[in-house]
């Protein structure tokens, strides 16, 4: 029964990696997009099927690494915590992207458009930065520790796209 579990683990992990690497480029083309003016109607479609498949091979996993590590175990890890805070911060940022994407050719709205996608560019660098770092798992970094770094990515994320606004804006203002 151990082996089945620890295999349908892997698999979810796999298929975690795979929903990551298809909403990451398309993330990734949706912030380029910010500043070249491409559009592609299927690209939010793509990222939110991705979501959709985050959310619940990340439960499977949740789920899986309980019946395998035993439950108070598996929550006593400060990375899990960091996760589900990146997590919170990533959906809280999708949902405010939902609302304002239409209308983000405003000056006002296209700054509010800039910072909450930095933070969610902070989220999907953040918790691949997370999902790659098992040997920082289980105590071995506190939590603070943690949020610190994500707090500082996210910053990082928005002194890059607000450097990128001010070039793409000044390269505009030449032609």
């Amino acid at each position: 029964m151990l082996i089945f579990l620890k295999l349908l683990w892997a698999l979810a992990v796999f298929w975690h990696v795979l929903a990551f690497c298809q909403g990451g480029y398309c993330v990734l083309q949706a912030y380029a997009s910010l500043f070249d003016g491409s559009r592609d109607p299927l690209r939010q479609h793509r990222i939110k099927v991705a979501e959709w498949h985050l959310w619940a091979s990340g439960l499977a996993i949740i789920a899986l690494g309980i019946l395998l590590a035993g439950g108070l175990c598996y929550f006593q890890n400060p990375k899990l915590w960091t996760k589900l805070v990146v997590v919170i911060v990533w959906l809280a940022t999708s949902l405010m992207l939902g609302n304002l994407r239409h209308i983000s050719t405003l000056s006002g709205r296209r700054s509010a458009l800039l910072l909450i996608c930095s933070i969610s560019a902070a989220c999907w660098l953040y918790g691949a930065f997370l999902g790659v770092a098992k040997s920082l798992a289980n105590g071995a970094v506190p939590f603070g520790a943690f949020i610190s770094g994500f707090g500082l990515t996210i910053l990082g994320c928005i002194a890059a796209t607000f450097w990128l606004e001010r070039r793409h804006t000044c390269y505009e203002g030449e032609i």
